[in-house]
Formats: structure tokens, C-alpha cells, sequence
């Protein structure tokens, strides 16, 4: 008896602790307010090819109240990495600040350098293990007014802008369904996007 109370406590506890996401219906379209759909992105594939990888959830190097959130290779003793949240404009561009590091003579790092990473998302894997290619800026099928901005396997799609926030960038994920010449968008919901690769 004794047992059984304390899981169902544990369940509440749990369940009242899960993260949760607030949606607002703009254009019949869920719009995401927190950071709670998923993990993070994990990994954010540069222009250059190059790979920073998420720093993780604990304590990082973190200047004027912004945080090294993706390290990019660099030695382990001066870090180089993407910094702070990106900012989406244009739907599927994003900007990132890059920014290497190095040990002043008192053995505190400092930023050594600074740079804008501008550049487009071609290239999205979703939370869902599904992979998104970018639908190109031409004319693509809109929903509600939300064009499709990425197209992934099996009618699934990603429609308007990418969002972005300190975990990195969530996509709006959603299932075409065909019936004779009426398309209609399935379950539009806020999906993290786990890696995405940029031009």
C-alpha cells in the first residue's frame, strides 16, 4: 500500500515537473513560447563544414550573461564555439556569433575574437529521425499561409519559419495528406530540430 502511494506520488511529481510546451494558434499554425519541444540541437554543421557540437545543459564558459552553447574544434584549452541563441530571419536564415577564446596572463578566458556566422539552413534532422531538405525560395505549397519551407520523407514537411531559441532551433512539423486535389496539413506541432546544416 505503502509502495503504491509513494509511486503515484513519484508520477505526479513527474508528470507536474515535464516540460511543457505553450502554443498559440496563428493562422492555424502552433507557434512554440518555450524551450521545451525536445532536446537540443545537437550538432550545427557550418558553412565550412566544420561541426560544433551542443556544450550541454551544465555549466560553460559564458560571457556578459551568454553562454558558449555549441563548441566548434578548437583546443581544449582556448575554446572557439558558437555563442548565445541564433536569431532566425527570413524564415531559414540564421545568424549565429562565433567566437574564439584565450587565456589572458591571470589564466581567465577572454574573448579573442568575434565573428557573424549568416548563413541558410539547407539541411534539417528533426527530433522525429526524419531529415529535411530546404524547398528552395521559389513558389512551394502554403498551408494557412505558412508556406513549406523544408521538405523531409514520406509527405512530411516543415512549414513556415524556423524558431529559434537557447537550445538552438525548433521547426513546425506537419503530414500532407492527399485527397483527390485537396491537400490538407496534419498535425502541425513544434518539432526540435536535432542538427542542421548551414550555407
Amino acid at each position: 500500500m505503502v509502495r503504491g502511494v509513494v509511486l503515484a506520488t513519484f508520477v505526479l511529481l513527474m508528470a507536474a515537473c515535464a516540460p511543457r510546451v505553450a502554443t498559440t494558434e496563428a493562422d492555424g499554425v502552433p507557434a512554440t513560447t518555450t524551450a521545451a519541444v525536445g532536446e537540443v540541437t545537437a550538432v550545427v554543421v557550418m558553412p565550412s563544414l566544420e561541426r560544433c557540437l551542443h556544450a550541454g545543459r551544465g555549466a560553460t564558459i559564458a560571457f556578459g550573461g551568454d553562454r558558449l552553447g555549441w563548441t566548434c574544434e578548437s583546443p581544449v584549452d582556448a575554446p572557439r564555439g558558437l555563442f548565445g541563441p541564433p536569431v532566425v530571419s527570413g524564415g531559414v536564415d540564421v545568424t549565429w556569433r562565433l567566437i574564439a577564446t584565450e587565456r589572458g596572463d591571470d589564466g581567465a578566458l577572454a574573448i579573442a575574437n568575434e565573428e557573424r556566422v549568416d548563413a541558410r539552413a539547407v539541411r534539417l534532422m528533426l527530433a522525429t529521425d526524419e531529415t529535411c531538405l530546404f524547398a528552395g525560395t521559389g513558389a512551394t505549397r502554403a498551408f494557412d499561409g505558412e508556406r513549406v519551407t523544408f521538405t523531409c520523407p514520406d509527405e512530411v514537411v516543415v512549414v513556415g519559419d524556423l524558431i529559434a531559441d537557447a537550445d538552438g532551433l525548433i521547426a513546425i512539423r506537419g503530414t500532407m495528406e492527399r485527397d483527390g486535389d485537396v491537400v490538407r496539413l496534419l498535425d502541425p506541432r513544434p518539432v526540435r530540430v536535432t542538427s542542421v546544416t548551414l550555407e
